[in-house]
């Protein structure tokens, strides 16, 4: 039986970057929502059922906030990890997100609540980003993973 190694026969791996999947997750979440909002708006005229428009665009703000979360998720995973590519697919997957989940908050009535008590949220916004920054810098998930 002949041997694989003398004969120059190997198997090939790619050298290239890998393909980021979570990057992928967050466009997929981000059609979903607009997806969602289009057909809640598609909903308006004569068979309009007012709990069936708020439960679209709950869906879609639920859908939306995923897909961002699954962005910033792939823009983490890159900084550990340079062989792994998101680019457009991460970015393109937050602006879907944020477009979608505007539209739902504007049309549900939660963009003026948002604009009132504007200070509250702007306080929440910079907690969260703190927390944020220091999940990220602490590395847990290597500590999870060990």
């Amino acid at each position: 039986m002949p041997d694989p190694e003398t004969n120059g026969l190997r198997t090939l791996r790619s050298e290239g970057p890998t393909f980021n999947t979570t990057a992928l997750r967050s466009t997929k979440a981000g059609l979903l929502a607009l997806g969602i909002v289009s057909f809640a708006l598609a909903t308006f005229g004569p068979w309009f059922n007012l709990l069936l428009g708020y439960g679209l665009m709950v869906a879609s703000m639920a859908a939306a906030v995923a897909g961002i979360w699954w962005a910033d998720r792939s823009a983490h995973e890159v900084h550990r990890n340079r062989v792994l590519t998101n680019g457009f697919y991460a970015k393109s997957g937050a602006v879907l997100s944020v477009v979608a989940l505007m539209l739902s908050a504007y049309y549900t009535g939660f963009l003026l609540f948002i604009l009132v008590f504007w200070p509250l949220w702007f306080i929440a916004l910079l907690l969260t980003w703190a927390f944020h920054r220091a999940w990220v810098e602490s590395d847990v998930g290597s500590e999870v993973r060990a």
